[in-house]
């Protein structure tokens, strides 16, 4: 387990010095809140894991974990995309897609059946991430779905957001778990 960490970290740090994308993106591959965000969504039933997007997607390690029908990842950094891209060649079955997107200026479309937003919305002031999510939630998650956050009760971080002020009114909300430096993943259920 140990030297695949390794591996899994120094294959990340080559492709950072190719592409050239921020150094924070190397370490989040063996993060214990990723492997639990992939079985959770991967225990859906399989008409249920149809498609999942995730926003802020990194190099994809959430993403191409999914046993989905159709994965989109979404990144304000095209570098980091292409790294994403290289990573998913040794995948099974269909390859995710992925694409530039700016939050939250970015149109998303399409109805999604996941919705992850993890280990970046903590820069984002509720005034602004408050509305984003409602509308994600609202327009594009299909009823029994679900959209993925994550909330981080820690000085350090800019801004340390409270769920329940962030999730919409109808939504269900279940704890998935907790995590190093007081991060929280969170379930926001759509009926």
């Amino acid at each position: 387990m140990r030297i695949g960490r390794s591996l899994s970290r120094l294959q990340r740090r080559l492709l950072q010095r190719l592409y050239g994308f921020d150094m924070w993106h190397v370490g989040h591959a063996n993060e214990t809140y990723v492997a639990d965000i992939v079985r959770h969504l991967n225990a859906r039933r399989a008409a249920s894991r149809g498609t999942a997007v995730e926003i802020g997607c990194g190099t994809g390690d959430i993403l191409r974990r999914l046993r989905f029908a159709t994965r989109l990842g979404l990144d304000a950094d095209a570098r980091v995309l292409r790294a994403a891209r290289v990573l998913s060649i040794a995948g099974r079955g269909p390859r995710p897609r992925f694409e530039v997107f700016r939050f939250p200026d970015g149109a998303l479309s399409g109805l999604y059946d996941a919705i992850i937003m993890v280990n970046w919305i903590h820069l984002i002031e509720p005034a602004v991430l408050r509305p984003a999510l409602a509308s994600y939630f609202d327009a594009h998650l299909q009823p029994g779905g679900e959209l993925v956050v994550d909330t981080i009760a820690d000085p350090a971080y800019t801004y340390n957001h409270d769920v329940h002020a962030l999730a919409p009114p109808s939504a269900t909300i279940h704890h998935l778990g907790r995590y190093h430096r007081n991060r929280d993943v969170w379930v926001l259920g759509k009926s």
